[in-house]
């Protein structure tokens, strides 16, 4: 969303795709703001430029999911936007790192991290298999 367009175009943005902030952009495609539900509903204005809020943390393709997950708890914040060199590449969210946590199973045996929806019936490093437990969900980042 862009920093000119209206207050309600944003509402119907967050409404449509189900989502509960988007980055703001400049004329330049730099982002230069985040405009949430609360700012929708709490703030007076007519522009998402006047309702945004200001100070976007971001951050990058290289930062590690326990960061972005660091970073998502200690400043209490929903999303993080991904940017390289001011420009979008996209949004990670708290969900994104649940479902990160649901996908992800590591060997036992050997360490291996394997991501599918479904527990894995072998390890594709070492073969360990036959083993009800022998991989388990674990937090990104252990």
């Amino acid at each position: 969303v862009t920093e000119n367009q209206t207050k309600q175009q944003a509402a119907r943005l967050l409404s449509q795709h189900r989502i509960s902030g988007l980055p703001v952009i400049n004329a330049d495609n730099v982002v230069v703001g985040v405009v949430t539900e609360y700012d929708i509903i709490s703030k007076e204005g007519q522009s998402v430029g006047d309702i945004m809020s200001h100070g976007v943390i971001s951050v990058t393709p290289q930062t590690d999911l326990e960061e972005v997950s660091h970073i998502l708890v200690n400043e209490r914040i929903k999303r993080l936007p991904v940017l390289d060199q001011g420009r979008l590449l996209g949004i990670v969210s708290r969900a994104d790192l649940v479902r990160e946590v649901a996908l992800r199973w590591v060997c036992p045996v050997c360490g291996e991290v394997v991501r599918s929806e479904q527990q894995p019936e072998r390890c594709p490093r070492c073969g360990a298999n036959n083993v009800p437990a022998s991989l388990e969900p674990v937090p990104p980042g252990s």
